[in-house]
């Protein structure tokens, strides 16, 4: 990815008559996460989509790199419940072939036990919901991206899965650009390199 950076210009959003967001700018420095946060309703959740391109601003400006590789996990898992979960997170690398392929596949078996979950035949409708997040959290964090986006990554997790968990994804964000929305600005110490930030009257602000 080049150097350029994430920013909004002005933005304004609005869903009927709810104004989200009223001439937020921001200018997010590559390379580094940046932790979102902000009171529930303010507008964490637009701002992500905004900088991923899936939602579009009612007026002002969203850029991104134009090379930017983007991967994403959502506040729902987004898993295809019949495949296991090695065939989630393996989604992003359908082209891979041979030797690349089996490389990938050592990772991704690595990666399952080290967050703790299983490496077997079973669906992921039948796991729990902490084990279907992390699912989606390795499948995000193991695509071929440079730029992540998160939204509430954490949310319904114990602590000690948390510490697990962070204990392998972390070191693979660093150098990455990320975008973490969270409630708790807590979070904000489990990321390398981080920044905060907080959405709150239409606006974003550094915290």
């Amino acid at each position: 990815m080049s150097g350029g950076a994430f920013e909004l210009r002005s933005v304004e959003k609005s869903y009927g008559p709810l104004r989200v967001l009223s001439g937020a700018s921001a200018r997010f420095e590559p390379g580094r996460a940046h932790v979102i946060t902000g009171p529930s309703g303010a507008g964490k959740t637009t701002v992500l989509r905004l900088l991923a391109g899936l939602e579009r601003t009612d007026a002002g400006e969203v850029s991104r790199p134009a090379d930017a590789r983007l991967g994403m996990t959502f506040q729902e898992d987004r898993l295809l419940d019949n495949l296991t979960a090695t065939a989630n997170v393996r989604l992003p690398h359908a082209r891979l072939r041979g030797a690349d392929l089996e490389a990938f596949l050592a990772r991704e078996r690595a990666a399952l036990a080290a967050v703790g979950l299983p490496v077997d035949s079973r669906p992921v409708r039948e796991l729990s919901g902490g084990q279907r997040r992390r699912v989606a959290i390795l499948r995000c964090v193991l695509a071929d991206a440079d730029a992540l986006l998160f939204d509430e990554p954490l949310k319904g997790m114990d602590e000690k899965t948390v510490e697990q968990l962070m204990d392998y994804v972390a070191p693979l964000l660093a150098g990455k650009t990320v975008f973490w929305v969270t409630h708790d600005p807590r979070e904000k110490d489990l990321l390398p390199n981080s920044l905060l930030w907080t959405v709150r009257d239409g606006r974003i602000f550094p915290a």
